[in-house]
């Protein structure tokens, strides 16, 4: 008879922090040096339409809503980062293939993202297909797979 394996909650919580916030910032940078820098924009203008996305069109009246932003973009990171890091405690397998589970954990990011934006009414479509496929691979080789392998190595794979 199998038994269940319980899980470890703190290791959980603190892989999700660690990788959330490594796999955010890399995500930001990336964005960053791919969107924001190549149109001359302002990375705090960026980080007002992530806090327009949680509080509505409020967030464009005051640039002091862009650390607002800053901070929603890390607590959302780390969340989706407990998520995965439940799931490679649960499915240890994922902590052997870092890569390719968290290259498939930056997918489910990007769909259920873009499903809670559109509950949201703050989804837009992407204005061209190299923005779409610009912003798949940020979340799949500049989320997910930071994200994965901050939690392999935390489980000493």
């Amino acid at each position: 008879m199998q038994t269940a394996q319980s899980l470890n909650w703190g290791r959980v919580l603190a892989q999700g922090v660690a990788a959330g916030v490594a796999g955010g910032a890399v995500f930001q940078l990336y964005l960053y040096l791919t969107t924001v820098l190549p149109a001359h924009g302002s990375v705090l203008a960026d980080w007002q339409a992530i806090a327009a996305a949680a509080i509505g069109p409020t967030a464009f009246t005051a640039i002091a809503y862009a650390w607002l932003g800053l901070l929603v973009n890390f607590i959302v990171s780390i969340g989706w980062a407990g998520g995965y890091a439940y799931f490679a405690q649960s499915q240890p397998i994922a902590n052997k293939r870092w890569l390719l589970a968290g290259s498939t954990y930056g997918i489910v990011v990007y769909v259920f993202m873009q499903i809670l934006l559109l509950g949201a009414h703050a989804f837009v479509f992407p204005p061209t297909p190299n923005a779409f496929f610009n912003d798949v691979i940020a979340h799949v080789l500049f989320f997910g797979v930071p994200v994965a392998y901050v939690v392999a190595r935390m489980n000493g794979e």
